[in-house]
């Protein structure tokens, strides 16, 4: 039987790496993604394989290299989603 997992992954152009900061499993799991999902500010994507390496990652280290692709489309979804949220709230 599988835990659920959730990895929260900060990202800002100056610190120019994403940088894992948070990371939950089983009821933290479903606690921190219940707070999120709260949230209008905190996209929630759904990427189990991805959510698997990256709970692999320490806490406060940046996103190894290997990563970066999955994490430049994972971006850029989150990034195209909330300009869509934005114009559709005009």
């Amino acid at each position: 039987m599988s835990t659920n997992k959730v990895v929260g992954v900060s990202y800002s152009p100056e610190d120019g790496t994403p940088t894992v900061i948070l990371k939950g499993a089983g009821a933290d799991a479903d606690s921190l993604l219940a707070q999120a999902r709260r949230r209008e500010d905190l996209p929630v994507v759904h990427a189990p394989t991805l959510t698997e390496h990256l709970y692999r990652t320490p806490m406060d280290t940046p996103v190894a290299k290997e990563l970066f692709p999955v994490m430049a489309a994972l971006l850029a979804h989150v990034l195209h989603t909330d300009r869509l949220n934005r114009e559709s709230q005009q």
